[in-house]
């Protein structure tokens, strides 16, 4: 779709300007790119036995890293599966056609949007034992996360669905389907594609604040690290930090490839075929004044 009615072309000075703009950008960044590599060097921070750490077996790093990786995952997978089911459920609610839904609904949702991840967090691992209940420390973590993350995919949700046309709820309430059909039928499919990047964009946070089971002693991809600083000393600190960070960075890219990949598929629908223009019947108009 040929959208320059909305800007202007850039002439020729304007294309040179971008031009060296972009290569004083690219400059820049490689001489601070070599800065901190000079810096590192000068303090043996770019030695090869340093980073072997990260891959030898025999140090236990890699084992490590992977149980916290995993256990990472294990918490930020159920906390996923479980926040969008009841914040799909709590948008629901916040769309009812019952103003007491609606308000309890929404005393719900703002007031777990409210309160930050890590009080929740603190709130499952000190006061749940006072009321009787002994949670274990995955139950802890993905109870905070649920709780904070299902409001926040309620609003998502919400907006998503209240973006969809009108037209779409009225003619399908003209059929005489039900409002929970219209709903997870209707709207709800069409309003998911645009919604995708948002939600992904959720997850990748929700991803991250697994680390926030670190203060509570759940043994997530953050503690282990630190552990293991904790034990090879403050001289291997950067490479097992960066280890921690690649392997987040590798999981919210896969997050984001998958978003790419479903965003894509939902843009591919069926084309309406063409009729070509040789297969167009074509009648002759008829004389001006003729007979009928």
């Amino acid at each position: 779709m040929n959208t320059s009615f909305l800007y202007d072309e850039p002439g020729p000075r304007e294309l040179r300007r971008y031009r060296w703009t972009t290569i004083a950008a690219g400059l820049v960044t490689a001489l601070v790119v070599a800065a901190v590599l000079a810096r590192l060097g000068s303090h043996d921070q770019l030695e090869r036995r340093r980073w072997a750490i990260l891959l030898d077996p025999d140090t236990g790093v890699p084992q490590a890293l992977w149980h916290g990786y995993v256990a990472t995952l294990k918490a930020a997978g159920l906390a996923m599966i479980i926040a969008l089911v009841i914040g799909l459920l709590l948008a629901a609610g916040r769309l009812s056609m019952y103003r007491p839904v609606r308000l309890a609904t929404g005393t719900v949702v703002e007031g777990f949007r409210g309160v930050p991840l890590l009080l929740l967090m603190l709130f499952a691992a000190l006061g749940l034992p006072s009321l009787g209940v002994e949670p274990s420390l995955l139950q802890i973590v993905v109870l905070a996360l649920v709780a904070y993350n299902s409001s926040v995919l309620c609003e998502i949700f919400r907006g998503g669905i209240l973006a969809v046309d009108r037209g779409q709820t009225e003619a399908a309430e003209a059929m005489g389907l039900g409002r929970g059909i219209v709903l997870g039928r209707v709207l709800l499919p069409q309003a998911i594609p645009n919604m995708l990047p948002v939600l992904v964009s959720q997850m990748v946070i929700l991803l991250k604040d697994t680390s926030l089971g670190f203060i509570v002693g759940y043994a997530e991809l953050l503690r282990q690290g630190r552990s293991l600083v904790e034990y090879y000393g403050s001289q291997y600190s950067m490479q097992l930090y960066v280890g921690v960070a690649v392997m987040y960075i590798a999981t919210n890219f896969a997050l984001s490839f998958v978003s790419r990949l479903l965003t894509s598929r939902q843009g591919r629908g069926p084309r309406p075929k063409s009729t070509p223009a040789g297969d167009i019947p074509l009648t002759p108009a008829p004389a001006v004044g003729a007979s009928r």
